[in-house]
């Protein structure tokens, strides 16, 4: 009797050993099941936004696309000012934490009042650039364009100037920031005072050392306001030093006239050590 109670407990045992490892291959199982079943949902639930940011971002494409072309020299016509505008719309629409897509659709804005098609609307603007701004606090362009729009469309010089400084602190060698500043500067060159005027020569001193795309842009502001022997002048005479190659483009180009030359302030430098200083 002893003996057969001994050995049904032993078969009871062996049967519940051999039941633990499938009952732990189950609850494994189950368990990836619903780690499996919990990321399609997740994956569901996100695919109507994940396909909103694809809509906002072909949209953002196609106005950017226009955008390419007008500012590449191409003919702008009033169909694809539309086109451009109502896509930049869709995309800021969708997507208005973007604000890479506020700064094109203020940009398309622009060029529909260059070309004519359309009128300042300086809530708009002021809106668009803002919130750009403050979505990306650190992003010297949307400081840069902000006050080119506010120099040049809404003919407020006082409101640019600060967006001017703020662009030069967090891109000072961003050749956007460097064109832009150098556009209002001359452009408004008789308004400036003479800390202002002071700024935009550092600055010129900073576009005579950069590559040939920024220095075009530089001779071709200089020479459309006139002010080759004010610019030329400065840079003879100011205490950074330039590079060789700075002081050759400078005599062949632009300042041919007022040739700069070594002087007590300033020593000719190499390529390869030329610095320099950012605006102040």
């Amino acid at each position: 009797m002893s003996h057969h109670k001994s050995t049904t407990s032993t078969v009871r045992q062996t049967s519940a050993n051999k039941l633990k490892p499938s009952k732990l291959k189950l609850s494994k199982l189950t368990f990836r099941r619903f780690v499996y079943a919990g990321f399609i949902v997740c994956l569901l639930c996100l695919l109507p936004f994940l396909f909103q940011k694809g809509i906002a971002s072909a949209y953002h494409f196609k106005s950017n696309y226009y955008l390419d072309q007008w500012q590449s020299g191409k003919a702008i016509d009033e169909l694809q000012y539309s086109n451009a505008l109502l896509a930049s719309d869709y995309a800021a629409s969708i997507d208005g934490n973007n604000p890479h897509y506020l700064l094109t659709q203020a940009k398309v804005m622009e060029w529909g009042i260059h070309a004519g098609f359309a009128v300042a609307n300086n809530d708009k603007f002021n809106q668009l650039y803002q919130q750009a701004i403050a979505l990306r606090t650190v992003w010297p362009n949307a400081y840069s364009d902000y006050a080119y729009n506010l120099a040049f469309i809404q003919q407020d010089l006082a409101k640019a100037w600060p967006y001017l400084q703020l662009a030069a602190k967090y891109g000072p060698y961003s050749p956007d920031v460097i064109r832009q500043t150098l556009a209002i500067g001359l452009a408004n060159w008789q308004q400036l005072d003479g800390h202002q005027k002071q700024y935009i020569l550092k600055t010129s001193v900073l576009a005579a050392q950069t590559d040939w795309k920024m220095r075009s842009a530089f001779k071709d502001l200089v020479t459309t306001y006139q002010l080759e022997k004010t610019v030329c002048l400065y840079i003879k005479f100011q205490k950074q030093p330039i590079s060789e190659s700075s002081v050759g483009w400078l005599n062949q180009y632009l300042c041919k006239g007022f040739p700069v030359t070594v002087s007590s302030n300033t020593q000719p430098v190499s390529d390869e050590n030329a610095s320099v200083s950012e605006p102040s």
